[in-house]
């Protein structure tokens, strides 16, 4: 059985969800570093005291918003992928979710952009997942070796700016599709796949996920 909150904890998880949805609404107009301290407070209602409170900073604070969407996404990558083993097949599944979500979700899309540590954490499980997908893929042959040190920077760098293009040009599911097909083909080629193959994976994957 759980144990009640106090009136003061439950205060305290209010505060701090004032301040994470008054975060992520403003980071939806502008990147964090555009946003200071007292736009957030005043947007949530609280007092400058309680920030500090809860966050030691506003990236802090970014970094936790945005994470906690990238966490969802993570969850629906690994269901789209619970049953696939090829890794050429897994890494690109995993960028088209996250392009779905850009078509989908771009004002939620756009907040996990603009928190910038997941994209440059050695420890995010975002790495700690493709980097198991590249080190299977190179193991079985599939990927080519020079993948093993550059490979998740370009799975990240790639499916980052397609996130971005689809959200800047509102483009459609369609054109999202098109787009996948282009970029990551290109990605899986440099990986060691032939053309071929490359363009054929890029659009089945695309075609199942990637929708209106």
């Amino acid at each position: 059985m759980k144990r009640a909150l106090s009136a003061r904890e439950e205060q305290s998880f209010k505060v701090r969800d004032s301040l994470l949805k008054a975060c992520g609404e403003l980071m939806v107009l502008q990147p964090i570093d555009a946003i200071t301290i007292n736009e957030i407070v005043e947007r949530a209602g609280v007092g400058k005291g309680s920030f500090y409170n809860h966050f030691p900073d506003k990236l802090a604070l970014a970094t936790t918003v945005s994470n906690a969407i990238l966490a969802d996404v993570e969850v629906i990558v690994q269901d789209c992928n619970k049953n696939v083993t090829d890794p050429a097949y897994r890494v690109v599944r995993g960028m088209c979710t996250h392009m779905q979500m850009a078509v989908s979700e771009p004002q939620r899309a756009t907040i996990m952009i603009r928190g910038h540590d997941w994209a440059t954490s050695d420890s995010h499980p975002l790495y700690k997942n493709v980097s198991e997908d590249i080190s299977k893929g190179i193991d079985s042959g599939r990927f080519a070796k020079r993948c093993e040190d550059v490979g998740i920077l370009q799975i990240v760098g790639t499916g980052s700016f397609c996130m971005i293009r689809i959200i800047e040009r509102q483009l459609s599911p369609q054109e999202a599709i098109e787009l996948a097909i282009k970029a990551f083909s290109l990605t899986l080629y440099g990986f060691g796949l032939s053309e071929e193959e490359a363009v054929r994976i890029v659009t089945d994957s695309a075609h199942d996920i990637i929708k209106g």
